[in-house]
């Protein structure tokens, strides 16, 4: 057994479609989902049936991190994992005491497991708001602000896939891929611009634990 933290679940609004982040805690095995991997989360969210599908994405974040302040860009970006599930009927949604659960789940053996430790990684910027008003201004300004359209074209990368979600009454994230490559990519102006930016318009960048 090993032990994940599970962040955020939130659900769409006609319950049948769950989003979550994980993180590491003492494992980093997490691929693709095999069936018993994704039984034992959902197991440890309360829900009582398994998701007809799913899936799940890594990326390097710097919402989760333990350690963005420190000067090393891979503990800044750390390795976070996305799981949407989609369910057959509405579930409850988890009712966490806390931002995040930690649960003691099997690792996940899935084919490749390892294989998101190779580059190119996708960069995963989360902000949360108190509002949607802030919240969808923000996700205005990410593709309307010239500076950090300037520090986008300057890596190549593509606009960003921006995801509004809404945790509950008074806790709402925007959550963008906004591009991917390795510590070349990481190290540019592009993702400290876009963080600074939205810590500016009143966004929390950064988790507490």
């Amino acid at each position: 057994m090993s032990m994940l933290y599970i962040w955020n679940p939130c659900l769409n609004e006609d319950k049948t479609r769950l989003e979550l982040i994980i993180t590491r805690g003492d494992s980093d095995q997490v691929g693709n989902g095999s069936k018993e991997f994704v039984a034992s989360l959902v197991k440890g969210m309360g829900l009582s049936f398994l998701p007809q599908r799913w899936s799940i994405q890594s990326y390097r974040c710097n919402f989760y991190s333990e350690y963005w302040q420190e000067e090393g860009w891979k503990s800044k970006w750390d390795f976070v994992w996305r799981l949407t599930a989609h369910f057959d009927r509405p579930v409850n949604p988890p009712d966490l005491k806390a931002p995040y659960l930690e649960t003691d789940e099997t690792d996940d053996y899935s084919p490749l497991v390892e294989s998101y430790k190779q580059p190119p990684y996708q960069c995963l910027v989360i902000a949360q708001y108190l509002s949607q008003k802030q919240v969808e201004a923000a996700a205005s300004k990410m593709v309307g602000d010239r500076e950090i359209e300037a520090a986008r074209r300057a890596v190549g990368a593509p606009a960003p896939v921006i995801d509004l979600l809404r945790l509950n009454a008074r806790q709402f994230q925007l959550r963008a891929v906004i591009g991917a490559g390795g510590e070349e990519f990481f190290l540019s102006d592009y993702p400290a611009r876009m963080v600074a930016m939205l810590a500016a318009g009143g966004a929390i960048t950064h988790a507490e634990r």
